[in-house]
């Protein structure tokens, strides 16, 4: 900042400052400036130390932009794959027991806890992007106070579902479909689990914390710890390895056990100086204006996931209607998509910490480019996977051993699905960019359309009506996320989202 360049606060010097370093390695920390107030008027040199010297915010500047984006990307890929393995590996261990109650069982215990587990990850999403603008801002103690605000609302609430679901365990099996034996050993089992709720609700937010900070090695080791420590107790628990033997249940209490240990690791680590540096002082520092601009985030991420988990319900309803060989082959091709699909959620948390701290640091065209970018490699990674599902589709379902049946319907499903991937992966890095700005309506607004209207809505007529059957339902599945991909880009490119943060901030400003 020093010599004979331009002069801070001369106003005539902004915008031709702005047009000429545009894209230069060094407008990272030129437009911070430029862009940033105090009370008494713009930073001066000193300050721009200072602010050097606060959070130690993301790399931002051009030339290292694919290094940034590579150390986000790869910890949050392995992480949200470790995530998903927790509850393939209880099932895995119930499935040794021999036993297919405990495995359906299992299963209805697992579709709870995932009607649980909503409204603390709309928490995590609003907590997350909240705290990535802030930190890009250099702002620590508003990411502070918000950490601790969300924390306190995760464990008071937490506490009280975990009691809840412990008292109606019984009850939530038994509608949900489960015969008297299932009733029997389930509600038991997802009592157990719903102990866990009291630690490991917390943990979506902690989690999420570290992601938006930057720090997604953090929350990929803790995932890693926590699938180690599942496997190693359960296994123990359940067959009384060098532990008690409590058969079924031992494995309800690995995953208890886990998700403990994860969350104290997680949310202790928010107090260390390498982390946000929480304190208890940030706990006694919230506002009403704090919670209200947090649930203005919250209530549509929320909304989301229901409609989407209603919508889903009526979806398989609708498919079940096609006969229970037509069920079987399309949910074993879900699998598989959801499996090959992991990567491109992993790019879509780095694209929300990205987005949320390069807003905030007011380089919004570094937070375009990074879009850019993670929209090329997730697009180039699923249309190789696509070739994959059309030249070899028939062959991979094969692994599973299913019936002649299933397989051939669900080879013809594969190569559908590889209509759909391209388009799939561009939707989920645009809600990941959006809610990383603070856009949590559109992909709300997005969502309800295209899966009531499409999805739902064309899998009825080309199912039914036409009578195409399966490839009805993934055609109308493709057109589903076609459409989000399209939609999503127009509302991306006409960048309303660069206006969201300050219209944010100046709608909850504290007096």
């Amino acid at each position: 900042m020093k010599g004979k360049g331009l002069k801070i606060g001369h106003p005539g010097s902004i915008r031709p400052f702005f047009q000429l370093q545009f894209r230069q390695e060094y407008s990272t920390l030129v437009l911070f400036v430029l862009n940033r107030k105090t009370n008494r008027g713009f930073m001066t040199e000193n300050q721009v130390i200072s602010v050097e010297e606060g959070p130690r915010r993301l790399d931002l500047r051009l030339r290292y932009l694919n290094r940034t984006l590579t150390v986000l990307s790869i910890p949050a890929i392995m992480e949200y794959s470790l995530a998903s393995t927790v509850f393939l590996v209880d099932t895995l261990i119930v499935g040794w027991l021999r036993n297919e109650t405990y495995l359906a069982a299992t299963a209805l215990s697992g579709i709870a806890m995932f009607f649980v587990n909503a409204p603390f990850i709309a928490l995590s999403i609003s907590t997350s992007s909240i705290v990535a603008r802030s930190w890009g801002e250099g702002d620590r103690r508003t990411a502070c106070r918000f950490a601790a605000l969300s924390l306190l609302i995760a464990f008071s609430s937490a506490a009280g579902i975990a009691v809840l679901g412990i008292l109606s365990s019984e009850w939530i099996v038994r509608v949900m479909g489960g015969s008297p034996d299932v009733v029997a050993v389930g509600s038991r089992y997802l009592s157990i689990l719903m102990t866990s709720c009291v630690f490991g609700l917390p943990m979506f937010i902690s989690n999420g914390i570290h992601r938006s900070k930057g720090d997604t090695m953090r929350a990929m080791w803790i995932s890693l710890l926590m699938n180690l420590i599942n496997i190693i107790t359960s296994i123990m628990l359940a067959f009384g390895w060098g532990a008690p033997k409590l058969g079924y249940y031992g494995v309800a209490w690995g995953t208890v056990l886990s998700r403990t240990a994860g969350s104290i690791l997680s949310v202790g680590w928010l107090w260390s100086p390498a982390s946000i540096q929480l304190r208890l002082a940030h706990f006694r520092d919230i506002s009403k204006t704090m919670l209200s601009r947090l649930w203005y985030l919250t209530a549509p991420a929320l909304a989301e996931r229901v409609i989407n988990s209603v919508a889903n319900v009526v979806f398989l309803r609708l498919v079940a209607e096609l006969g229970t060989t037509v069920l079987a082959a399309h949910q074993l091709t879900v699998q598989i998509e959801n499996f090959v699909s992991t990567p491109v959620w992993g790019l879509a948390i780095a694209a929300t910490a990205m987005v949320g701290q390069s807003i905030g640091a007011n380089l919004d065209h570094i937070a375009e480019i990074a879009v850019r970018r993670l929209l090329f490699t997730t697009g180039l990674l699923m249309m190789c996977l696509s070739i994959l599902f059309l030249t070899a589709g028939p062959y991979i379902v094969r692994i599973f051993g299913a019936t002649p049946e299933v397989l051939s319907l669900s080879g013809t499903a594969m190569r559908l699905a590889a209509l759909e991937m391209p388009f799939l992966s561009i939707t989920i890095v645009f809600i990941g960019a959006l809610r990383g700005a603070g856009d949590t309506k559109t992909p709300l607004i997005v969502g309800l359309i295209c899966t009531m209207l499409v999805r739902v809505g064309g899998t009825w007529l080309l199912a039914f009506v036409l009578k195409q059957g399966l490839v009805g339902v993934w055609l109308a599945t493709a057109a589903d996320w076609a459409t989000r991909a399209v939609t999503l880009f127009f509302f991306f490119r006409k960048g309303m989202w660069k206006k969201l943060h300050q219209l944010e901030k100046a709608r909850f400003r504290e007096s």
